[in-house]
């Protein structure tokens, strides 16, 4: 299964700010649309960076008192891993365990295509499962009893 197959249905905008953009607003954001991730981009719509919960969290403990002073510059992570549309669920998967982040953005040709997220890839194998299990039970209850194959 490709990266492509779950964007596509996502239907949700890439969520994200400008470098210059509060930590105030960046979190207001994320509890706005309920996400753990936002893309951060220049003016011209490049990608210069992703803010995560966690790149906050290090900004709280680090800067306890001046965090909500402090810019999405001050916290982002510059230059994010990316995937692509064509890469599999595995590939992402190993990418996202190697490097131990939970949001990839989607970028093809150089243009931002979407979010992956730890969730949709989730979601993606348990209806898979899902529907493999529905197929198994489905075979075996019509499995042939011994006594026809005679």
């Amino acid at each position: 299964m490709k990266v492509r197959s779950i964007t596509k249905n996502k239907g949700k905008p890439v969520i994200g700010l400008s470098p210059k953009d509060s930590l105030d607003k960046a979190v207001a954001m994320l509890m706005e649309h309920r996400i753990g991730s936002l893309i951060i981009t220049e003016a011209n719509g490049t990608m210069v960076g992703i803010l995560s919960e966690r790149d906050i969290l290090k900004i709280l403990d680090t800067h306890p008192e001046q965090w909500n002073q402090m810019l999405v510059n001050d916290a982002m992570t510059p230059n994010p891993y990316t995937c692509e549309p064509d890469n599999t669920l595995e590939e992402v998967m190993n990418k996202m365990v190697e490097h131990n982040i939970r949001h990839l953005p989607v970028v093809y040709k150089g243009k931002l295509e979407g979010m992956l997220s730890i969730t949709d890839i989730v979601e993606e194998l348990l209806k898979k499962a899902k529907f493999e299990n529905k197929l198994l039970k489905n075979y075996i209850q019509n499995w042939p009893d011994a006594e026809q194959e005679i």
